[in-house]
């Protein structure tokens, strides 16, 4: 793996955990009048699909800016910056789409 793949791997790893975090936060507000089984329930829905986009949009961050760079023949800081943005922008509305579809899904109504 090239730097510029593993750097642009690396910063949207850390920023989707990061909106992970917050997503999981908001999600305790919004579950605090359910109970404790199915708050953690929903949570953990939650987590696993947050869990899954990060690896993959990790994964997929590198083999863009990869592609980037050596086909489509664009300079290396504005590969890594352009993967990263839309990664985490697709990374952040999946991961809030995760946090809502995981209440119902934990039989909360």
């Amino acid at each position: 793996m090239k730097t510029p793949a593993a750097i642009s791997a690396t910063l949207t790893i850390v920023i989707l955990t990061l909106l992970a975090i917050v997503f999981v936060l908001f999600q305790m507000v919004a579950l605090n009048g359910a109970g404790e089984r199915q708050g953690m329930t929903a949570m953990g829905i939650a987590l696993g699909c947050q869990s899954i986009v990060i690896i993959f949009l990790g994964l997929f961050s590198a083999r863009a800016t990869n592609f980037l760079i050596t086909k489509v023949g664009w300079d290396r800081i504005l590969a890594v910056i352009v993967t990263v943005l839309v990664t985490t922008s697709i990374g952040g509305m999946i991961s809030f789409l995760a946090t809502i579809i995981a209440i119902p899904a934990a039989g909360i109504r």
